[in-house]
């Protein structure tokens, strides 16, 4: 199928033709109706080229509308949404096909697959696999409501069905030689035919391409003439229906309508052709309409075509959007999704498993949940089933059902902290695994290994020089000094300390800071944010204590490259704290001292990325964008969590799980850095130097004290020497 524009509707309504020379090959150009094979170009028979017949040329190209696992040796598998070369074609429905870039030829069934033009086969290919299908039948459904549009007679509604776009595809396939390949024996096992109960999503609910609206009888003579306007064709020795039109005129000595068919009339033809323009343009949002009702509707008739034992019980209890996001579903409703396998959506199976997982606690308690997994493992099958029945309700049910809460067990136990968080329920769940049997057996029997050798593991916090082979900087003999520490030093020593503090966070504990700010259920959250203050507080002081003009100034130059140091190793919080110290109103209003700082420009730089703008757009980039170890400026992350809080609220008493999957992602961003350990070998004396500093806060009232008393003496040591420089001195 060729996408067909708005500016080639109007070109090809126009029909502008030049005339061939003598020893070319006539070529004709087949419009495409909704129901008919993409647009082809038929070559005259008598000089088509006979390498195009080849088994080693690509004939066209086709789009697999349906998964196909081969039978066969010589059959080709394929998935929905691939796009194959077809090389040859078989009188019995098989086809020979090929991957672009592959070297293995196999049959394939026409069934399943759709032909596609050249154009089309490559716009597609650009595309992902899960959105070829969708735009090739929104392509299919747009071409269907235009050529509705046109007049019978401009546009013929029957098309060969054995007409495919092989010229078209030959031409392109010239440009990409491939080896001479020949395709196996043909299958000798009967057609198959597509999944039953699986269907493309236009035919679930197959749209009325829509129409133009109805000419009345009483026309005035200008709308008349408004659409006699498009030009009409001109008499070509090609256009049989325009002959016989003319023939038959002829015969009636129709002079009038012979004069239109011979010298079409432009005048006005522009205003006819905008109103076309823009009738087509509603024809295509109404196209759009239709396919997004049709995709909203796939879902819903998928579940319909199942029998009644295998439907979900609580699909009522479950609010979805548009896109397939839940946005609101009751606990029962979240169980029974979390333990069977649904259509894909934008939440996947596995996204929606690791938001549940990361969020139960919100809602549930742990000892819930694993009664709940109990209850739904143990689950009974409906009343008056057949024996067939029964044995459909277990196959498809029951024990996918059972298979994947085992699964869940693992990734609760594994991923989601099930012996740190809950560990009486490893008791449990090690006694629930000892009983089972059968087809689960083995399964469980690993499961509970994983148990045993999780409890005997003793699992340390991780430390930031477990894996450090750099060599031990040395520290300088600072006797308390910091002028006379290296400011990388400081700057490395920082990244370990805040590293250790970050890696303690546990997703649990930024989910509980969405109600409290302090307490034992945040306690690991708030040591790390009280780090950033106390920083802070350390630079302010250092700064202030100092007396003499060029010791500020000489401190502020330390602070500005331990700054420059962090933004390096990624560490964005310690960078922060110094930032926003040194651009306080304390330290800022003391202008002598800044006088004497030679790297203010830096600073500057680095300020700019603590701009609150965008929610800390500079922050969230630097994130972004950061290789290797990091430990991120989190005070945008639990805006973030708050906001989300706020924003949603339950409804009806169900679970406002939008908001889980919020906080899941945020959460997500924020502890990503957490298995990146630094490289660096920690410094005995300079650790315990820095947390000596870090101890000894001051309180915001000695820093605006202290800050007005040397702004005092700046502005006296000012005045005498704009004095002693008036004196000549």
């Amino acid at each position: 199928m060729v996408s067909q524009t708005r500016p080639q509707a109007v070109r090809q309504s126009l029909h502008l033709l030049i005339s061939p020379s003598y020893t070319y090959s006539k070529v004709t150009v087949v419009p495409q109706t909704p129901n008919s094979a993409p647009l082809s170009i038929k070559p005259d028979t008598a000089r088509s080229p006979p390498s195009l017949q080849l088994p080693d040329s690509v004939m066209f190209s086709v789009l697999c509308q349906y998964d196909f696992d081969a039978q066969e040796s010589g059959m080709l598998s394929f998935s929905k949404g691939e796009i194959l070369d077809v090389i040859k074609r078989d009188d019995t429905g098989w086809w020979a096909a090929m991957p672009k870039e592959g070297t293995v030829v196999g049959w394939i069934p026409q069934a399943f697959v759709r032909p596609l033009s050249n154009d089309m086969a490559e716009k597609l290919r650009n595309l992902g696999e899960e959105f070829r299908i969708p735009e090739f039948e929104a392509e299919e459904l747009y071409n269907s409501s235009l050529a509705t549009s046109y007049n019978s007679k401009d546009v013929p509604n029957t098309v060969d069905e054995k007409t495919l776009p092989s010229t078209s595809q030959s031409s392109s396939s010239s440009s990409r030689p491939r080896r001479h390949l020949h395709p196996p024996p043909s299958p000798s096992s009967p057609m198959p035919l597509p999944p039953a109960g699986v269907s493309r999503s236009v035919s679930l609910d197959k749209p009325t391409p829509p129409t133009p609206p109805p000419e009345t009888d009483n026309r005035t003579r200008a709308g008349s003439l408004s659409n006699r306007h498009i030009r009409r064709r001109p008499v070509i020795v090609d256009d049989n229906p325009t002959l016989r039109q003319l023939s038959t005129l002829i015969e009636t000595n129709d002079l009038k309508k012979i004069d239109e068919i011979a010298s079409p009339d432009i005048a006005g033809s522009f205003d006819a052709i905008f109103k076309s323009t823009r009738h087509e343009d509603k024809l295509q949002r109404k196209a759009s309409q239709t396919i997004k009702q049709t995709k909203k509707n796939h879902a819903p008739t998928i579940s319909l075509c199942k029998p009644r034992y295998l439907k979900p019980l609580y699909a009522d209890q479950i609010d979805e959007d548009d896109k397939g996001n839940i946005r609101f579903a009751s606990i029962p409703a979240l169980i029974e999704r979390l333990t069977i396998e649904t259509g894909k959506t934008n939440l996947t199976s596995s996204t929606f498993t690791n938001v549940f997982l990361a969020t139960f606690r919100t809602f549930m308690t742990a000892d819930q949940l694993f009664e709940l997994l109990i209850d739904r493992f143990n689950l009974k099958p409906p009343k008056s089933l057949t024996d067939s029945e029964y044995k459909g309700w277990s196959t498809h049910l029951r024990e996918p059902v059972r298979r994947r809460i085992l699964e869940i067990f693992y990734l609760w136990l594994v991923t989601y902290h099930l012996l740190e968080e809950e560990p009486h329920i490893a008791q449990s769940l090690s006694s629930f695994l000892s009983n089972l049997g059968g087809v689960h057996a083995e399964m469980a029997t690993r499961l509970a290994k994983d148990v045993e050798r999780l409890q005997s593991l003793a699992l340390p916090v991780a430390s930031s020089s477990a894996a450090t082979p750099q060599k031990a900087r040395k520290s300088r003999a600072h006797k308390n000094d910091l002028l006379k520490l290296d400011p990388v030093d400081i700057a490395e020593q920082l990244a370990l300390w805040e590293y250790s503090l970050y890696i303690k966070i546990t997703p649990q504990e930024c989910l509980s800071y969405a109600k409290t700010r302090t307490g034992p259920t945040v306690i690991h959250l708030q040591n790390f944010c009280a780090t950033h203050d106390k920083l802070g507080g350390w630079v302010k002081k250092s700064i202030l204590k100092h007396d003499i003009l060029s010791k500020r100034a000489d401190t502020v130059e330390f602070w500005i490259r331990v700054a420059e140091k962090c933004r390096s190793l990624n560490n964005f919080a310690s960078m922060s704290a110094i930032i926003i110290a040194l651009s306080s109103m304390v330290i800022k209003n003391l202008h002598l001292t800044w006088s004497h700082v030679h790297r203010k420009s830096q600073l500057d730089q680095l300020l700019r990325h603590n701009e609150p703008t965008g929610g800390f757009a500079g922050y969230r980039n630097l994130a972004q964008n950061a290789e290797g170890p990091c430990v991120p400026f989190i005070g945008m992350y639990l805006t973030d969590i708050v906001h989300a809080q706020d924003q949603h609220k339950q409804n009806d008493g169900r679970i406002c799980f939008f908001q889980r999957a919020r906080w899941y992602e945020i959460i997500t961003n924020m502890l990503k850095f957490q298995t990146r350990m630094y490289r660096i070998v920690a410094s005995e004396s300079t650790t315990l130097f820095i947390e000596a500093h870090l101890c000894d806060v001051k309180d915001e009232n000695w820093f605006w004290t202290r800050s007005q008393e040397l702004q005092h003496c700046e502005m006296a040591n000012a005045d005498i020497r704009k004095g002693l420089e008036a004196a000549g001195f």
